[in-house]
């Protein structure tokens, strides 16, 4: 789950054209953090997820949302 959650967190990233330097200033992580999270090494508080929502502008649900691909199987 948390290597799903990671992937789709830097796509999000990504789409709004945002560096993960950007995200972690404005979510109050480190940068190294960040990639771990990415990475689906480590998964973020509750708290830190209503952040990256916040910071992404986006309902925190779509950090959850499957690809088609994904969700079909």
């Amino acid at each position: 789950m948390s290597e799903l959650l990671g992937k789709r967190l830097r796509a999000l990233r990504r789409l709004k054209r945002l560096t993960q330097d950007d995200l972690a200033n404005a979510s109050g992580i480190s940068v190294s953090m960040l990639s771990t999270i990415e990475r689906g090494a480590k998964y973020p508080r509750v708290d830190l997820l209503r952040k990256f929502a916040r910071v992404l502008e986006v309902p925190p649900e779509e950090l959850f949302v499957l690809p088609e691909v994904i969700a079909a199987r």
